[in-house]
Formats: C-alpha cells, structure tokens, sequence
C-alpha cells in the first residue's frame, strides 16, 4: 500500500519568500495529521531556533503520523533530532559526481565512510534512520546502490530516491527504481521527486509502480524551485485511479486554503483539484454535456472533496447553460427570447472579460422588454479588510483603486487595515464584486455593510 510523507515543513518552507511562525507549523502538522499522511518531516532543527522548537513542539503532539526532523550528515544534527524528540531522522548526503567534487569535495570512498558514520550513530540513539542520497537520479546505479546498501547495513530502514533537479521522465523513473529494487537489501523506498520539468507526480507514480513504497509531497506543491508533488493531487489521483482510500478527501480544499492564508502563495486558478477553475465549465458543448450528465466532462464528482461545479456564462456559453441560470431567478422565456438573450450574451461578452448575473438578468430584460425586478438595484456598501502582516497595506491599497465600483479608500485602525466605499447595480454585482476583493492577493478576510442612508450635510441624500 502507497505510503505518503509530507514536507511541506521542511521542503515546502525552501520555497522562496515563504516562512512558517511555529503556530502555523503546529496547525499543519495537526491538518496534515486529519488527512491521513502516513509521515511528516518537519524540518530540519539546525537551521533556526524557530524551526527547532517547531519541530519540538510537533514532536509533543501525539499525532497519529511519523515525525521526521530532517539533518545533514553531521551529529550535531543529528544531536539536534534526538534532543526535539522526533520517530525518525532523515540523513541526507550527495552522491553524484558533480556534488561529491565541486560541493562537499570527497571521493566516493569518503562519502561512503561518512554517511556509514551518521547512521551508526543515529542508530545508537535510538533514532530510526532514513537515508537520502542527494542527487540520486545523476548518481552512477552502481555507486548509488553501494552506498544505499552499505548505509541500510549501518542501521537505515529507509533509503529516499531523490531527482534533485527534476530531470527524469515517467518511463525512465520505472526502469532505475525496479532495478534499484532489485538490487538493494530490504528496505523502504521513498521517491522524492522535483518538478522543473513538470513531471513529479507522474514520476512519482512510476516510481511506485516500479517498487517504490512512499511519495514525499507538500501541500499546494511547495519546494525548491518550482516545488515536488502537491499533496491533494496525489491523494485524488491515487482514490480515483488506483482507489486507494485510505487518506480523507474532505478536508484538502481547508488545507489549501489554509497555506494560500498564511504563505501569501497564491494558486493559479486552473490547478487540478484545488484551483479556483479545477471544476468550471465554459464552452457551451461542455456545459450543455455536463448539465445533461456531469460525467460527459467530470472525471470525478467534485463533491468528493466538499466542491461543486461551476457554469461560465459569456460568449462561448450555449442556450442550456443561460436557459439554467434564467431558471436560478425563475426568469421565464420563449425559445425566441432564449435566442435573442444569447446572441446579445455573445455581442457584450466580445467587449468584456467577464459577465457577471447582474448582466444577464440586465440583457433578459432588454431583449423580453419587462422589467425583471428580482435584484434589488443601486447598492452602497462599505467594505472594510483585514490585509495578511506580512504584505504591505500601501500594496493593496494601489489595487483596490484600480476597481472601477470603489470610489473611496481609507487606511483605518482597529480590527481590519483598509475601508473602501463602493457603489454597485445590485446584490449579484456586489457579490461578484466581494469575490473580485478577495481575489487579491495579501487579503485575509473582508467585512461588508449595506449602506441603507446616506446623509451630505445639508441633510439625507
């Protein structure tokens, strides 16, 4: 059975400009914990006194999950992995040729001497041990499989398979992992893989196939660089696919959530399972056949994971997909009407980005010509925001000015940083207009107020 260890932690915490508070660390290590993974590695002690004391405190949790601090090849590592209390440390030291001569400058009989060394004396700590030879997919197979040998018989259970640069293809991570197999002593094998090529997970899988027993992943796929395997991807491809049902689907969408809150690392809208467009359909071939059946172009219910799908009305959209939202506000039309409302649907959507409710309900009445008052109209509204601490309120500022419904923005005291006045046509553009705030990025949370008078000087307005 597939194994998943989490390391959004450690490797997910080397993605640039992103820093945990150790809260933060301990609320993700107990989300991660809900979810099922089978290890956390929780970083590494010796980089930070903030990250040793998270690891201490994550340690203390009683989680169900494996914790693993993370340590080069040194005992002061090491040391520092015992004293905070983890199951496991992970060991790691480079064996490709490029790393042992221009970065750590040893050859690989030195190498092998000292990695035996660390696991040894991890071992007499009563720590269990999880090797990982750097750079494993530039390593030449007959020194890899010596040096993982050799350090499985100094006392690691696991050995890591890292393709520290990304540079392997599906295929080939099958062909080195089964012969990795077959070559080394019994032992656990994890596949750590980098996605510069775009290839982790996939990777990843072929590794599994090929022998392999644990995927190291992060959430929102966090890492070095452009990141290894995200951690709702796998478990979704791995239910649907493979119908592993061990990990739980329902709380992914929080934990994404969660690390687009506290990262500031925002997803691209069109990124499988978690982005904003993972289950919207536009064209109106597609969104004919997915109100018919969703299964025409779902491969999976997007209830598995607490979302619902989405239809886009704009130009590309057909007469069943406007004919449904009609229905949302009990709008009747005649066919011909229906006709009409899509033709100017398809006039207005060539000259704007977007169409939102508002439009539709606006265009209805234009083309039926009967006032179709089924949303109340002209609304006012204050917005006040709560910005993220660590993005610069001046920031949000300048984009929240930009929007053509805000006509006044105040940097404010209190509870929440920004207040902005705004006027829209009705209850629909305003919440579109919210969703349009709240996509910004370095905003926590907003609180809006309807303005039911507004009074000038002389008196009401």
């Amino acid at each position: 059975m597939i194994e998943l260890l989490d390391s959004t932690l450690r490797e997910g915490e080397q993605t640039p400009y992103i820093n945990f508070k150790i809260d933060e660390k301990v609320e993700i290590a107990r989300l991660l914990d809900y979810v099922g993974v089978d290890m956390i590695e929780a970083g590494d002690p010796s980089v930070s006194v903030n990250i040793y004391a998270a690891v201490k405190q994550i340690a203390a949790q009683h989680l169900n999950a494996e914790i693993i601090a993370h340590s080069m090849a040194t005992k002061v590592g090491i040391d520092l992995a015992k004293e905070c209390g983890v199951d496991r440390v992970a060991i790691f030291y480079p064996t490709s040729k490029i790393h042992l001569d221009t970065k750590v400058h040893k050859t690989q009989a030195e190498a092998i001497e000292l990695i035996c060394e660390h696991v040894r004396y991890a071992r007499s700590l009563g720590l269990k041990v999880r090797y990982t030879p750097e750079d494993a997919s530039r390593t030449d197979m007959d020194f890899l499989v010596e040096v993982c040998n050799r350090a499985i018989e100094a006392g690691a259970d696991r050995i890591s398979y890292a393709d520290t640069t990304g540079v392997l293809q599906p295929h080939i991570m099958f062909e080195r992992i089964s012969q990795f197999r077959s070559r080394l002593a019994p032992c656990k094998i994890d596949i750590h893989c980098h996605n510069d090529l775009g290839m982790a997970l996939a990777n990843a899988m072929a590794g599994i196939r090929g022998g392999a027993d644990c995927i190291h992943v992060t959430i929102n796929g966090l890492g070095e660089r452009t990141g290894i395997p995200d951690l709702a991807e796998t478990i979704v491809a791995y239910h649907n696919l493979e119908n592993v049902t061990k990990y739980r689907l329902d709380s992914l969408n929080e934990l994404s959530s969660y690390l687009e809150k506290v990262t500031g690392f925002f997803l691209a809208p069109n990124k499988p399972i978690t982005g904003q467009n993972a289950f919207s359909h536009k064209a109106g071939v597609h969104t004919d056949g997915v109100i018919k059946n969703p299964q025409t172009y779902e491969g999976f219910d997007p209830a598995i994971l607490g979302r619902e799908r989405k239809i886009v009305i704009d130009k590309y959209t057909g007469k069943r997909a406007v004919l449904g939202r009609l229905q949302e506000y009990d709008i009747t039309v005649t066919p011909e009407e229906l006709d009409g409302i899509v033709e100017e649907i398809k006039a207005v959507g060539d000259n704007h980005r977007m169409i939102f409710d508002a439009d539709i309900i606006e265009i209805a009445e234009k083309v039926t010509g009967r006032n179709i008052d089924v949303i109340p109209k002209e609304i006012n509204a204050l917005i006040n925001i709560a910005v993220e601490s660590h993005v610069y309120t001046s920031a949000v500022v300048r984009r929240l000015k930009n929007l053509q419904n805000i006509t006044s923005v105040f940097e404010i005291t209190g509870d929440y940083d920004i207040s902005v006045y705004c006027k829209v046509a009705n209850t629909a553009e305003l919440n579109n207009f919210i969703e349009q705030i709240r996509a910004i990025q370095g905003i926590k949370t907003t609180e809006t107020n309807l303005v039911l008078k507004k009074h000038t000087d002389n008196g009401m307005a």
